[in-house]
Parts: C-alpha cells; sequence; structure tokens
C-alpha cells in the first residue's frame, strides 16, 4: 500500500488508519508491505512516511528518490521474520538488473544526507511555509484553488474542476515548473518540492505558481465543467 497514494491525488490517511490495516494483517497472516517510493526519504517530514502512522511494516519498498535522480536503482527493505531465508540462500532472491555497485554507492550518500539532523528541520519549516504561501492564494484565487493535501512536502493542489490539475500542469509547465496531474483524480496535482529546497526557490516557485493562477482562472472560469468537480474520497 502507498502510504499517500499519488495517483489518487494524495488523500491523506486518517488517523488509526494503517495500524487497523497492520492489525488487520497480523490477525490474518499477511504481510504489511509500504510502498514509500514516492513518499519516503524524508519527504514527510520522517525518513519513511509510514513511521509518522507509528506502524512497522514487513516490508517497504523505496526508489526513485534513493538516487537522487542520478542513478536507476530501488530495493526492497525485508524485516528480519520474512527475510530469513535469504540468510540460508542469498541468492534466492535475484534480478535482471540487480547487483548495482554503483547505484548502492549512490544510494549509501542520498540515506546519509536524508539522516542529517538539520534536513529534517529543514522540511518542517519548509513545509510550514510553503503551505502559508500557498493558503495566501487560495484566498485570492479561491474560486478556483480550493484546497491542499498535505503531509509535510507531500501535497496534492486541489482545484473546482474536474480536469483543473491538466490545465495547470500545462502553464506551469510554461512557468517553468513541473508537476503532473493525479491520474485517477484530474482536479488534483502533484505538488513534491524537493527536501533540500531554500526559502527562495520557494518563493520563486510561488511566484510562478501565482503567474499560473492568474492565467488560468479567468479562462477556466468560462467553461462549462467549472465548479462541477467530483469529490472523490
Amino acid at each position: 500500500m502507498e502510504t499517500v497514494p499519488a495517483t489518487f491525488g494524495f488523500m491523506m490517511p486518517e488517523p488509526g488508519y494503517f495500524m487497523a490495516v497492520k492489525y488487520l494483517c497480523r490477525e490474518h497472516g499477511t504481510l504489511f508491505i509500504a510502498d514509500e517510493v514516492q513518499t519516503g526519504l524524508m519527504r514527510s517530514g520522517a525518513m519513511w512516511a509510514i513511521e509518522l502512522d507509528d506502524v512497522e511494516p514487513n516490508i517497504l519498498v523505496t526508489g526513485k528518490g534513493l538516487s537522487g535522480g542520478l542513478y536507476p536503482i530501488a530495493a526492497a527493505v525485508i524485516g528480519a521474520k520474512c527475510g530469513d531465508w535469504l540468510s540460508e540462500d542469498g541468492f534466492g532472491h535475484v534480478s535482471t538488473f540487480g547487483g548495482s555497485e554503483l547505484g548502492c554507492a549512490v544510494a549509501e550518500r542520498v540515506l546519509q544526507i536524508c539522516a542529517r539532523p538539520g534536513l529534517k528541520s529543514n522540511v518542517i519549516d519548509l513545509s510550514s511555509y510553503l503551505r502559508q504561501g500557498l493558503d495566501e492564494l487560495r484566498a485570492q484565487f479561491g474560486d478556483f484553488f480550493v484546497g491542499v493535501r498535505q503531509r509535510g512536502l507531500i501535497m496534492g493542489l486541489e482545484f473546482n474542476h474536474p480536469d483543473g490539475a491538466p490545465h495547470m500542469m500545462r502553464e506551469l509547465y510554461q512557468q517553468g515548473v513541473w508537476a503532473i496531474f493525479s491520474a485517477h483524480d484530474k482536479s488534483v496535482l502533484q505538488f513534491k518540492p524537493g527536501v533540500l529546497w531554500d526559502k527562495a526557490l520557494a518563493d520563486d516557485f510561488l511566484d510562478r505558481f501565482a503567474t499560473a493562477l492568474a492565467r488560468v482562472t479567468p479562462r477556466i472560469k468560462q467553461d462549462p465543467e467549472f465548479g462541477q468537480r467530483t469529490k472523490v474520497g
């Protein structure tokens, strides 16, 4: 399970949800596998977002940011109980493209960076700073930009149109910002700033986002589907 499902529009889990899922897994002899490909590596304010729910998965899957975007690598982190068989036959789990020494070296460096004490503080401060700026823009463009779903630097930006996010994605691209719409809820834009951003870069983004809103809002308000957004979840 994705800790925060990206293609579903970053719907945020209710408090206690994953604890209940873990309990059901235990009751039925099922492994809990946490997909942290997009939510891991401090982006939530914790090394792994599932930690914020006080849940320890049996297996954790990570990738993409594991190499800082520099080299292809992914990993399955397996707990001792369900990974015992690897001590008996370490070659029992193989992969066509596995065993990358260079990828592992890059990933090790990324993990060292993510474990820096100052990085967590930066994520927490930056999350608050960006949210303040986004809320100010929401007050200005609230008829179109209607909400922010957030867990640290994992954000879903909600728009009052069933295809609002693709419209914003297109305009943001013209402004030099890459953010993708959520495949299963195109009213929500996925916004995932980097953990090493500073306030100057955040201000730059907010300026570009404001420009995109100013250009898209009057145009999209003429669309017959404006205001007919279907709420998911």
